[in-house]
């Protein structure tokens, strides 16, 4: 019998990622549709619009989170199979993506990833089969952890939670690929710092996942302003959340005509999606980035006839053609949004008629990206000033400028002219009063 040869893979963020031993048989996943359509899902969504190297796959980020969950479960010391179920988590946690990211799952409501990853890795008889194959009864157990009820808890945690091996794996790599400075953190002093302790006494199960501050904390505070900057500089950057925002509404005027029974061609799958139709996994998983990107060429008529509606039509050109949308910014007043919004729709309204929804929005996206839940929330320890704290308690501590939610209009080019005068308007500051 032929020995099984080692799986190894360059990246260029951790270097070597490495199958071997009895991490082997996690390698077979790989060969999978179902990971392999990951290499045709963009990790930045339509950042590469703005940052030309953020081509990089989610298949990529599925290698780095498992390296990541690899160091982890050695540094921990954990038991098997607790830490193989840790690592092949990892592996997985992002194959339940719809094309596009984070933007898909605006338009078509109940159709988010970790859904659509508890159901793939059951009812997808290809990966089902190989995950059985590690362990029986595996596909079972993977679905624990998007249920979060997988126990013990502090190994879903490594998983999902506020300092997991997804965040610390993408900003690395989104920091790399984009070329933005902001994303340098210490990943090896924080998995250095990362601790299993007693902080549920309570609970029959007392044990939980903390960070020891004394000995990580310039580097937990590295990742915080990280994360923070790369979301407010990179991530919610205003030509990429502009481009986001054009990308929903073509894609809402598609459900909207499919549910009208006008569906336009090429991509009956969302359309069903839309009509609220069932969606078998086998049907999902020729979703991808580059099944929606055809479907968007071919709507705006550079591939072949163009849609019939006019308004798919205008949105996949001016999307396929780069010709983005403009923003202005708000400086984080909500208030100074409210009042805008009636006159920028009625603007709107004089230029598209009953359509002006498709072309002109209101944005407001937080900085730090992400809100814990409390079955999410990662335990800091020592901490000089509070003792015991969480992350989120020491978000609290990130400058405030970059925790103001960064409100903004968001227009098509022909409506700024006629919007300068109010938004600047709505801006300028109320003249000062004098007291006698």
């Amino acid at each position: 019998m032929r020995a099984v040869k080692d799986r190894v893979f360059r990246d260029p963020v951790h270097g070597l990622v490495e199958f071997k031993g009895a991490d082997r048989p996690i390698a077979d996943l790989l060969d999978t549709l179902a990971l392999q359509r990951l290499r045709r899902i963009k990790q930045m969504g339509f950042a590469w619009l703005v940052y030309p190297g953020a081509e990089h796959s989610r298949f990529g980020h599925a290698l780095g989170a498992f390296h990541i969950a690899q160091r982890l479960t050695r540094r921990l010391e954990l038991p098997e199979p607790v830490a193989r179920h840790v690592r092949v988590a990892a592996l997985l946690h992002d194959v339940g993506h719809g094309p596009f990211s984070h933007a898909w799952e605006h338009v078509f409501d109940g159709h988010d990833h970790e859904r659509w990853g508890a159901r793939i890795v059951s009812e997808d008889a290809e990966l089902s089969a190989a995950l059985d194959a590690i362990e029986p009864g595996l596909p079972a157990t993977l679905r624990a952890f998007w249920d979060k009820t997988y126990a013990p808890q502090f190994a879903r945690k490594l998983v999902s939670s506020q300092l997991d091996v997804d965040r610390l794996d993408y900003l690395l790599r989104d920091g790399h690929y984009s070329g933005a400075g902001y994303a340098t953190y210490d990943l090896d002093w924080i998995i250095h710092a990362l601790q299993i302790a007693h902080v549920h006494a309570a609970e029959a199960d007392p044990r939980d996942l903390v960070v020891d501050y004394r000995r990580g904390m310039y580097a937990v505070e590295q990742y915080l302003f990280a994360r923070s900057y790369m979301y407010a500089q990179v991530y919610h950057h205003k030509t990429v959340r502009a481009a986001e925002h054009m990308f929903v509404r073509t894609l809402e005027r598609f459900a909207e005509l499919a549910r009208a029974g006008a569906e336009p061609p090429h991509l009956p799958i969302a359309g069903a999606m839309a009509r609220g139709a069932a969606v078998a996994v086998g049907d999902y998983l020729n979703l991808h980035d580059t099944a929606v990107q055809a479907a968007l060429d071919r709507w705006s008529g550079i591939a072949g006839a163009p849609a019939e509606d006019p308004v798919l039509r205008d949105l996949a050109h001016r999307l396929v053609a780069r010709r983005l949308f403009k923003t202005f910014d708000l400086a984080g007043d909500a208030t100074a949004g409210d009042a805008l919004w009636p006159r920028a729709l009625a603007i709107a309204e004089r230029r598209f008629g009953e359509h002006a929804r498709y072309y002109v929005s209101l944005d407001a996206s937080r900085s730090v990206g992400y809100v814990a839940g409390v079955d999410e929330e990662l335990h800091v320890v020592d901490h000089p000033r509070y003792g015991a704290a969480t992350l989120s308690r020491l978000l609290e501590d990130v400058p405030l400028a970059n925790r103001i939610p960064a409100i903004r209009l968001v227009c098509a080019p022909e409506l700024v002219d006629d919007l300068r005068p109010h938004v600047t308007n709505v801006l300028r500051p109320a003249p000062a009063v004098t007291k006698r």
